[in-house]
C-alpha cells in the first residue's frame, strides 16, 4: 500500500513546488513605465469647463468612482458631443460583453502592447491581476522599445516588438502552462480571443481560416468576434489618445 502512495506523494509534493515557483513569479512587482511622463493636456479645467462639460464630467465622475477622469476622459472632455458616446461605448466593451473580464483585459492588454501605449498597459496591469491573469503572462506580452526607455535596455522584460509571431513565441506557451495547470476549461477560449486579437492587430484583419476556427472554439457565434473587435477597436482609440496628450498612468 506504502508503495502504491509514493507516486502520488511524489506528484503532490512536485505540484506543491511548482505552485510555490508559480506564485513566486506572480508576486514580483510590475513596475509602471509611464509615471514619469509630463501631460501635454488633461483636458479643460473646471472652471473653465461650459455646463455642458460641467454636467459630463458629473456623470462620468459618478459613473466611475474608483477611477475618475483618468485616462482619457480629461481630453475627451474638450469636446462633449465626442466624450459622450466615448463613454457610452467604453462602458458597453467594458461590462457588457460575453467576455470574461480576465479574456477582455488580455484583449485589451494586448491592444496597449501594440500601439505601445504605455499608460494604458499600466492602468490594466492591476485589472488584469484582479481578473486573474498571471503576472508571468502579462510581462511574456512583447511590447518592443517603449518611449520611456528610449536609450536603455530593459533585460528583465521582454523587448521583442509585437507581432502575432512572438505573441504565439512568447506568450502562449505560458497560456498554455496556465491552463494545464489550472486544469480549467474556461482557460482554452484564451488561447483564440489572444491569437484572432493578435492577428486583427498585426494585419488589420483576420484569415478567413482564423475567422471560422475562433468562431467554433468560442461557441459558434459570430458575435462574440463582434465583441473582441469592438474591444480592440475603442482601446486602439482610447491609446492613441493617451499617446498623443502624453497621460500617465499615475494619473489614472
Amino acid at each position: 500500500m506504502i508503495a502504491n502512495l509514493l507516486p502520488r506523494l511524489k506528484y503532490n509534493h512536485n505540484r506543491y513546488h511548482h505552485f510555490c515557483r508559480r506564485k513566486m513569479s506572480e508576486n514580483t512587482q510590475y513596475i509602471p513605465t509611464s509615471t514619469a511622463f509630463q501631460p501635454r493636456y488633461t483636458g479643460p479645467s473646471p472652471e473653465n469647463m461650459t455646463p455642458e462639460q460641467t454636467a459630463l464630467r458629473q456623470s462620468i465622475l459618478e459613473s466611475r468612482p474608483r477611477t475618475g477622469l483618468s485616462g482619457p476622459f480629461g481630453p475627451w472632455l474638450a469636446v462633449p458631443s465626442i466624450a459622450r458616446p466615448s463613454q457610452e461605448l467604453g462602458r458597453t466593451v467594458r461590462y457588457e460583453t460575453s467576455l470574461s473580464m480576465r479574456e477582455s483585459e488580455l484583449v485589451i492588454l494586448l491592444t496597449g502592447a501594440k500601439f505601445k501605449s504605455e499608460a494604458e498597459f499600466d492602468i490594466h496591469v492591476g485589472e488584469a491581476m484582479r481578473a486573474g491573469v498571471g503576472l508571468d503572462v502579462i510581462k511574456s506580452i512583447p511590447r518592443g522599445a517603449l518611449l520611456s526607455q528610449e536609450g536603455r535596455k530593459d533585460g528583465k522584460d521582454n523587448n521583442a516588438e509585437f507581432s502575432l509571431e512572438n505573441v504565439k513565441k512568447h506568450m502562449l506557451p505560458l497560456l498554455e502552462k496556465e491552463n494545464a495547470y489550472e486544469g480549467k476549461g474556461d482557460l482554452l477560449r484564451d488561447i483564440p480571443i489572444v491569437l484572432f486579437t493578435a492577428e486583427l492587430l498585426e494585419t488589420n484583419a483576420v484569415s478567413d481560416e482564423t475567422y471560422a476556427k475562433t468562431k467554433r472554439l468560442l461557441g459558434g457565434d459570430d458575435s462574440v468576434l463582434v465583441e473582441i473587435t469592438a474591444i480592440v477597436g475603442y482601446y486602439a482609440y482610447v491609446a492613441y489618445t493617451l499617446n498623443v496628450f502624453r497621460i500617465a498612468s499615475s494619473s489614472s
